[in-house]
């Protein structure tokens, strides 16, 4: 590593540790005040060294004597690195707000969300840390954050509701949430799932049933419309067109991962496999076209999938071969 890049890299890693040591005070004034002072300069420094290391013709430091803002440093890794650094990007703008603002909230009790921020902000970095010179802080210092305190704890979502502090909050702490959710939105509509704070999950596990948490908890803003998803160890099922059984929604996406898997053509070419009297003719295809009406062996994948209209294309289940042993004489072993 060039002797600029080494020294950048040390000393971004001091300024994270201290903001991490910092914040695990039981007793600290100003505690994200100035930890996201440090988190914000660990983070300068490292993307410095990131563009020094892999860059050589940006140029760092001015003829002047200053150095490279950290919010072009940003920019510049973010255009480099795309879509796999947008979530860093918007945390630390938030982040980078708070700290450019904090006289704003000195009287403001939003500790909750600064620390789901300076909390992914620290995740972040150490991937970052880990992806790009090879060094996990896990493994150097063992330190962890740990929420713990002499109040219960509670998520950002708890916060935000209308009914929470947040209602009666000051201009530019209302103005600061709404980045964040801006922040959200933005990274959505761009296809980016991960978000810029620290998640909150409520897994129950049944001893007797599943081997996995089955329940996934979130709770949005609106309390009228919170979300549950369920993600459930199904085993053996049947989908049916029956009003009565029991509904499972599943996403769009692993709809097709997980349960119509097969083309057309693998459902043919299985069948040749399979059935001694097997032939493609006239007999199959008014069979494949009678199945396509049951959900049990039959859908379509629509590109236009919200709607469902537009070009699509036919996947089917594994069950369809009961169906077909049906019709078909299966091969001697």
């Amino acid at each position: 590593m060039k002797p600029l890049s080494e020294s950048l890299l040390e000393n971004s890693k001091s300024a994270i540790i201290s903001s991490v040591e910092l914040h695990n005070k039981p007793a600290f004034n100003y505690r994200y005040e100035i930890c996201t002072i440090l988190a914000i300069n660990g983070w300068e420094l490292i993307l410095k060294a990131f563009i020094n290391e892999n860059y050589p013709d940006v140029r760092l430091i001015r003829k002047d004597g200053t150095t490279k803002p950290f919010e072009e440093c940003l920019k510049f890794v973010s255009s480099e690195k795309g879509n796999s650094f947008r979530t860093t990007e918007e945390n630390l703008n938030r982040l980078y707000d708070f700290r450019n603002n904090i006289i704003h909230f000195y009287k403001e009790q939003i500790g909750v969300v600064l620390y789901s921020l300076i909390h992914k902000s620290i995740l972040l970095y150490n991937t970052f840390l880990k992806d790009n010179f090879n060094i996990d802080l896990a493994d150097e210092t063992n330190l962890f954050l740990l929420p713990i305190g002499f109040k219960p704890y509670i998520s950002p979502v708890d916060f935000l509701t209308n009914d929470s502090e947040l209602s009666k909050s000051s201009y530019a702490v209302s103005t600061f949430i709404k980045s964040i959710m801006d922040s959200t939105k933005l990274l959505h509509s761009e296809g980016i799932e991960d978000s810029i704070i620290t998640g909150f999950n409520v897994a129950i596990k049944n001893e007797n049933r599943i081997k996995n948490a089955d329940i996934i908890v979130g709770i949005t803003k609106d309390k009228s419309k919170a979300n549950l998803v369920v993600t459930n160890d199904l085993g053996e099922f049947n989908i049916t067109t029956d009003k009565n059984a029991k509904k499972i929604q599943i996403e769009e996406e692993s709809l097709f991962k997980t349960i119509y898997v097969l083309s057309y053509s693998q459902v043919r070419n299985k069948c040749y496999e399979l059935f001694s009297d097997f032939k493609q003719n006239a007999k199959f295809n008014k069979i494949m076209k009678s199945l396509k009406e049951n959900p049990a062996f039959h859908n379509k994948r629509y590109l236009d999938f919200i709607h469902r209209r537009g070009t699509g294309q036919d996947w089917y289940t594994h069950t369809i071969f009961e169906e077909l042993k049906k019709h078909y004489t299966l091969k001697e072993k």
